[in-house]
């Protein structure tokens, strides 16, 4: 479940944004649901539903039970329900979320029909670096350091992909002398690309040991949502989703995982 977690910070910004609406351009102020559905591969099928609300506090906030939907899943030629476990959140453990299965949500919410659908995309092909072992100076200055690691992967579509670059060693050991480890985080990601490879400074690595490297292969209305996450609350407005009378995203997720050692030079 930490791999969902992760791709979940990609979006988190943007569904920040989600959540809230300017009341300044949209005067006549409607609640809305938003949705968040990850479906990853492999991952039990949860989707969370919360409430818009108006970015001012000069209007009333109208609270909906968000636990008291009637929420299902058609899948499979079958209706699903989903059950609540609060905090708006729904679950099927009795799904199986395999590549290229198709999911259609619906529910009901303050008398608007809402629907969502999605397709879990295949799992990448040929994942692989150019090098699964490389070793880093903890001088800022040596330039005798590799310069480049590339990843690459099949893509003969064009689809959307990003990297996630996690340390997992238990106790981390900065590169530089001069990190903090307390503020420093174990992993980074690299921005979506429809392209079938990602060059990479090793410069890049702040920990020496074991990384894992996720390529997660992902749908469009993922990609589109993590370029919109540079909104601030000085620019706020309703981002990019393709959720009938509601907002947010509903999403099919795939990935590939290589591992990589990182060692002194």
């Amino acid at each position: 479940m930490k791999i969902l977690r992760c791709i979940k910070l990609i979006a988190f910004t943007s569904l920040i944004i989600y959540g809230c609406s300017n009341e300044v351009d949209n005067p006549s102020f409607q609640y809305s649901p938003v949705v968040e559905g990850y479906l990853y591969a492999g991952l039990p099928l949860e989707v969370k539903i919360s409430q818009q609300v108006p970015y001012s506090s000069d209007l009333d906030t109208l609270l909906y039970n968000m636990d008291t939907l009637s929420v299902r899943i058609f899948y499979k030629n079958l209706y699903h329900n989903l059950l609540p476990i609060g905090d708006g959140k729904y679950i099927n453990s009795n799904i199986n979320i395999n590549q290229s299965d198709s999911f259609r949500l619906e529910f009901y919410y303050n008398n608007l029909s809402i629907s969502a659908k999605t397709t879990i995309p295949e799992k990448p092909k040929n994942f692989q670096s150019s090098s699964y072992t490389i070793h880093v100076s903890d001088n800022i200055f040596d330039e005798n350091n590799p310069s480049e690691l590339k990843f690459s992967w099949d893509n003969p579509d064009g689809s959307f992909y990003f990297l996630l670059i996690e340390n997992i060693e238990p106790k981390p050991t900065p590169i530089f002398d001069n990190s903090n480890v307390s503020t420093i985080s174990q992993s980074f990601n690299l921005t979506p690309t429809q392209s079938g490879n990602y060059s990479m400074n090793t410069r890049r690595f702040l920990y020496y040991g074991n990384h894992r490297i996720i390529l997660f292969h992902i749908r469009s209305d993922l990609a589109i949502l993590y370029e919109e996450n540079d909104n601030t609350s000085q620019t706020i407005s309703n981002p990019y989703s393709e959720i009938e009378n509601a907002f947010g995203i509903f999403t099919g997720i795939n990935s590939d995982t290589i591992y990589l050692n990182v060692g002194s030079q």
